[in-house]
């Protein structure tokens, strides 16, 4: 599974229903480029996730740091496979 992959089924602000397949590109090249310098570092991973999609949606990202954790395993597992 890839990262968008593992975003769009995740779809934290349940958009993806009425929004184009792409909604979440940006997002997820920054997570991708975090991805690049965080050493395989679960925290910092879901710390940047929750950043990312707090900086994104605002208001509307409802999210908690434990939930992006649990979406950093996700992540961490598949590329790490």
């Amino acid at each position: 599974m890839s990262i968008k992959k593992i975003i769009d089924k995740w779809d934290p602000i349940d958009l993806l229903s009425h929004a184009p397949d792409d909604e979440y590109h940006s997002e997820i090249s920054e997570i991708g480029e975090l991805l690049k310098t965080s050493s395989n570092d679960l925290e910092l991973i879901a710390d940047g996730i929750y950043t990312v999609f707090s900086k994104s949606f605002r208001g509307e990202f409802s999210k908690t740091k434990d939930e992006c954790k649990e979406i950093a395993k996700l992540i961490l597992m598949d590329i790490n496979r």
